[in-house]
């Protein structure tokens, strides 16, 4: 390797691996804040909880790989430029294309391993760590379930709890709700003073109540008769979900490597055409000649039936193929919204990792910009571009959701504007005609100091 490569690799790598243990650490806090309560006050065992939090990186580093190749290209240029090393490299015959080469093949390599990343190792992690999660809710049921909040466990029971222990599964003033089906009129109400919740299945758990009453309602037809009955101890047992193999089994599009996603998605857009044509098939064989036959030139009632009674079958005909059609399209809808979905987690495996290259095309110039500024300006220039990629980044991906946007535009537009964006620039600095200066970013700065007041000027003394 040559000289100049390797100073420029060398005084990139450190403030990379800085920037990427500071982000690393702002992105995971609110994992850390959300497992620190539910492991340390929780109960649940310390080999568990680090199997949690080392999983919760897999998608943490997903986005901070990305930022701190935009930290280290900042501070390591911005390093340069103001110990005039870019200036002698100039004045020595390299060109600032030159400078930004290695820098631009380490973000390319990046961006090749993190492709790697994204499509072997993440859907693992985030599987397993679904799966892990799953397991301790399971295990400790009361997790799920908040104070002071009626929770719906199954469409049976509801439960509501004053208070909880989440260690020994104690809950005290409790009310549980017993329906027949979904919309009963007249639910069983049990309270007890406490009671004991514990997993006994990866499906179902145990309800043990103390000390309350039955109430119930035989008959919702007569509400006068009403049954009452105090108990010192009852015992529900509840299913709360499918079995473990299945849940092992089926993963979510986050979960899914490129090939998975591809063919999921075809076959969700398989599902969606298939609808659709049922749908379009209805609506021209059936609702629109029986429409025609109701507007146009009607035939003569068949006998024993009067033109009214024709008319009105005729109606309901229409009106009942006209919602079978609209259901038709409400599915094709929600599997056009799924399509997209996997749609856009798959762009997704390519366009974070590509923007490890836009980083270091917008990184250069800006670097160069901010010389100047310090760290203190690198870091914050990191964090406002990477913030406007970020909302690029998620609202396109709800966009593409709700199924106005494709997701292809969705998850590359933040790319090909911050892209355009850095080549432009890194020609403006090279032609020496900068187009963003520091004076004018600190005139973002909205706490800015005013101008100073003029000062009476101090009147002369005579020294005579």
């Amino acid at each position: 390797m040559k000289l100049i490569p390797r100073h420029l690799i060398g005084t990139f790598i450190p403030p990379f691996f800085f920037g990427l243990s500071v982000t690393t650490f702002l992105l995971m806090i609110d994992v850390l804040e959300r497992y620190i309560n539910l492991f340390l006050e929780k109960g649940i065992h310390i080999g568990v909880a680090t199997e949690v939090l080392f999983l919760s990186l897999g998608h943490t580093f997903a986005l901070s790989i990305p930022m701190a190749v935009l930290v280290g290209t900042l501070m390591s240029m911005g390093h340069l430029a103001s110990d005039n090393e870019i200036t002698a490299m100039k004045a020595a015959g390299v060109s600032l294309y030159r400078i930004a080469r290695p820098l631009l093949i380490a973000g390319t390599l990046i961006a090749l391993g993190m492709m790697a990343y994204n499509n072997f190792v993440l859907p693992v992690s985030n599987h397993r760590l679904r799966n892990l999660l799953t397991e301790i809710h399971r295990m400790r049921p009361a997790l799920t379930i908040k104070e002071n909040t009626f929770a719906e466990i199954n469409e049976h029971y509801t439960v509501f709890m004053r208070a909880k222990d989440d260690k020994s599964g104690r809950i005290d003033d409790v009310v549980l709700y017993k329906r027949e089906e979904r919309g009963d009129p007249a639910p069983d109400v049990i309270v007890a003073e406490y009671g004991m919740l514990r997993s006994t299945a990866t499906d179902r758990i145990e309800l043990d109540l103390f000390n309350g009453q039955y109430h119930s309602m035989p008959d919702p037809t007569e509400p006068m008769k009403y049954h009452l009955t105090d108990f010192r101890r009852q015992t529900f047992t509840i299913d709360t979900g499918p079995d473990s193999p299945a849940a092992s089994v089926r993963r979510g599009e986050r979960e899914m490597n490129v090939s998975q996603l591809k063919a999921t998605r075809a076959e969700k857009i398989g599902e969606m055409n298939e609808e659709r044509a049922t749908a379009l098939s209805i609506l021209r064989e059936v609702v629109l000649p029986a429409y025609d036959e109701i507007t146009d030139n009607r035939p003569e009632p068949p006998p024993g039936r009067t033109a009214v009674s024709e008319y009105r079958a005729i109606l309901n005909k229409v009106e009942r193929h006209a919602r079978s059609v609209d259901v038709k399209f409400s599915v094709v809808e929600n599997y056009r919204v799924a399509a997209n979905k996997f749609g856009v987690e798959l762009h997704k495996k390519f366009s974070i990792p590509v923007a490890c290259i836009v980083f270091v095309l917008l990184g250069v110039p800006l670097s160069i910009v901010t010389a100047r500024g310090g760290k203190g300006v690198s870091m914050g220039m990191s964090l406002a571009t990477f913030l406007v990629y970020y909302l690029f980044l998620t609202g396109g991906e709800k966009l593409s959701d709700r199924g106005l946007l494709e997701p292809w535009i969705s998850m590359w537009a933040a790319n090909v504007i911050l892209g355009v964006s850095g080549l432009f620039l890194l020609y403006q600095s090279v032609q020496e005609t900068r187009v963003v200066t520091l004076s004018s970013l600190r005139g973002l700065w909205p706490f800015r100091r005013g101008p100073r007041e003029p000062q009476d000027p101090v009147p002369a003394t005579d020294t005579q």
